[in-house]
């Protein structure tokens, strides 16, 4: 859907809630695609969209989107990755450290190359990070380091992983 019929369906929702059809049909398997790719069997993607669509009708109206999917995207991933922390609490993390294994957690295999460059350290914090959901806040204090270190961490182990792939 082009960028200026979202914005237009989207201001029109708070009036008629009938104009989230649209943007539903033409975005809802894609929506869910990209869910069934990021958190696989952790959370069921039709129910997921489904809820998003309904906060979409709730929304406050952004100025304007110039990326409607990607936009759709993060809405996505941010109300997974609550909906995860409620079942996977924060004393969890320790366990999903210990437990991280490249060969087990990661099926892509250039994916899989990449992170192998990496130290085992900034392999967890990508995989905690992207994968899991966890803010860089809630890393810094589970490695015990400064937000800093590990924004900056994070950063160079993405330019890394841009190298590779």
């Amino acid at each position: 859907m082009n960028a200026q019929k979202f914005n237009y369906l989207l201001r029109k929702i708070k009036y008629d809630k009938n104009a989230a059809e649209p943007i539903y049909d033409e975005c809802s398997l894609e929506l869910q695609a990209h869910i069934q790719r990021r958190f696989g069997e952790l959370i069921n993607s039709e129910d997921v969209v489904q809820e998003i669509f309904l906060k979409l009708i709730e929304i406050e109206t952004p100025q304007n989107i110039k990326y409607p999917t990607a936009w759709l995207f993060k809405i996505a991933d941010n109300y997974v990755v609550d909906r995860l922390r409620e079942k996977f609490p924060t004393e969890e993390l320790d366990e999903l450290i210990e437990e991280f294994d490249i060969d087990k957690t990661i099926l892509d295999l250039e994916v899989k190359r990449a992170l192998l460059k990496l130290d085992k350290l900034s392999q967890q914090i990508i995989y905690l990070h992207y994968w899991e959901g966890y803010s860089l806040k809630e890393l810094a204090t589970e490695f015990n380091l400064s937000y800093g270190s590990i924004r900056t961490k994070v950063s160079r182990a993405y330019d890394e992983l841009k190298k590779y792939m």
